[in-house]
C-alpha cells in the first residue's frame, strides 16, 4: 500500500509563519551597520527583505547613518513586452535590471560591495578574503577565479575566525584589519568539497549571480556563535592559486613583491597615492608573504597555518 505523508498542524503552522513573515516584509525599509559599512535595504519585492535580514539580524540597527547606502528593490513591467524586470537602485541610482529572482539577493550582495568599493574612503581596500588566527589577520589576496572565499570557508572549517570574502580593510593609522562580515558567496563547484568539511550551505536556496553561476550565501555565524574576528594586525599575506588536482604548495616571495601585487589588487590605491603605498610598505614590513597553491583545503589549511608560524618559509 501506498504511504502518503501528512504534513503535522505544527509544520503547517510554522510555514504559514514562514510565508507571511516574508509577505509582511515588502515595502519595509531595515538599516544595517555591517562592521564600517551602513546599509539601509528598503524591498518591494516578497521575501527579499526577510532573506536578506536572516544573514544580517545581528548587525541591524533601528536608525539609519547620515551616510548610509541606501539599496532599493523594486519590481517593475515592461511597458514593451509587459516582462516584469527587478530593478536595484542605489542611494537613487540604478545599478542594474535582473529578470530572475533567483538573482537578486546575491546582487543586493554584489551592490553593497560595489558601493563600498566605491564611498568608503576610509581605509585602504584590497580584493581579498580575510581570516584570523589566534588574532594574527591573513590576506588571502588576487584576482577572481582563484578560490579566495573557497579557501576562506576552508579556514573557518578549521576554527579560523572571519573578517571578509571581498574585501582587506585596512586602517591608514593603525594598519589594523576591520572586519566587514558579509555572507560568503559560494560557488557551486565548491559545494561538495565545503559540505564534506561540514559547513551548513544551504543546497534548497541556490541563488545565481550572472556569470559566477549557481552560487549559494554562507553565513559564518552558523558556523560558530563566534566565528567573526574582531580588528587584528596584518601577520601573513597570501596570494592563493587554486589547482584542485594539483598538490598544495607553499612558497616564499619577497615583501617588495608583495607590495606590488597587492598595489594591483587595490580598488582605491590612486585615491591614497603616496600615504597608500606607506600603508602597504608598513604593512608588509610585519608580515609573512607567500604563494599558495590551494587543491585539497585541509591540508591547504596545514600549510598556510605553519607558514604563519614559521614553520615553511
Amino acid at each position: 500500500m501506498t504511504q502518503i505523508s501528512i504534513p503535522s498542524t505544527l509544520g503547517l503552522a510554522r510555514e504559514r509563519t514562514h510565508i507571511h513573515a516574508r509577505a509582511a516584509d515588502r515595502g519595509v525599509t531595515r538599516h544595517y551597520r555591517i562592521g564600517p559599512v551602513p546599509v539601509s535595504l528598503y524591498s518591494e519585492l516578497p521575501g527579499l527583505a526577510h532573506d536578506f535580514h536572516r544573514f544580517y539580524e545581528p548587525y541591524q540597527v533601528f536608525a539609519p547613518a547620515v551616510d548610509s547606502f541606501r539599496i532599493e528593490v523594486r519590481p517593475q513591467r515592461s511597458w514593451r513586452s509587459l516582462r516584469r524586470y527587478i530593478h536595484i537602485r542605489t542611494n537613487g541610482r540604478e545599478q542594474c535590471v535582473l529578470r530572475s529572482e533567483k538573482s537578486v539577493l546575491p546582487f543586493v550582495e554584489w551592490t553593497m560591495n560595489a558601493l563600498v568599493a566605491r564611498f568608503l574612503p576610509g581605509y585602504l581596500q584590497i580584493h581579498a578574503a580575510t581570516m584570523s588566527l589566534d588574532g594574527q589577520g591573513v590576506i588571502l589576496a588576487g584576482a577572481p577565479g582563484q578560490g579566495k572565499s573557497t579557501l576562506a570557508a576552508g579556514l573557518l572549517a578549521r576554527g579560523w575566525s572571519y573578517l571578509s570574502d571581498e574585501f582587506a580593510l585596512i586602517h591608514p593609522d593603525t594598519r589594523l584589519l576591520e572586519p566587514y562580515p558579509k555572507a560568503l558567496c559560494i560557488k557551486s563547484g565548491s559545494f561538495a568539497p565545503l559540505l564534506k568539511l561540514g559547513l551548513p550551505l544551504d543546497l534548497d536556496r541556490v541563488m545565481h549571480k550572472g556569470s559566477k553561476g549557481p552560487v549559494s550565501l554562507l553565513d559564518p555565524l552558523a558556523v560558530r556563535p563566534d566565528a567573526v574576528s574582531s580588528t587584528c594586525p596584518v601577520r601573513m599575506i597570501v596570494f592563493p592559486q587554486y589547482c584542485p588536482d594539483a598538490e598544495p604548495a607553499v612558497e616564499g616571495i619577497s615583501r617588495a613583491q608583495a607590495v606590488f601585487e597587492l598595489v594591483r589588487a587595490s580598488f582605491n590605491f590612486t585615491k591614497f597615492r603616496g600615504p597608500g603605498l606607506e600603508v602597504l610598505v608598513e604593512t608588509v614590513r610585519h608580515a609573512r608573504c607567500v604563494r599558495v597553491r590551494s587543491g585539497d583545503l585541509n591540508r591547504t589549511g596545514e600549510l598556510i597555518e605553519q607558514a604563519l608560524r614559521g614553520e615553511t618559509i
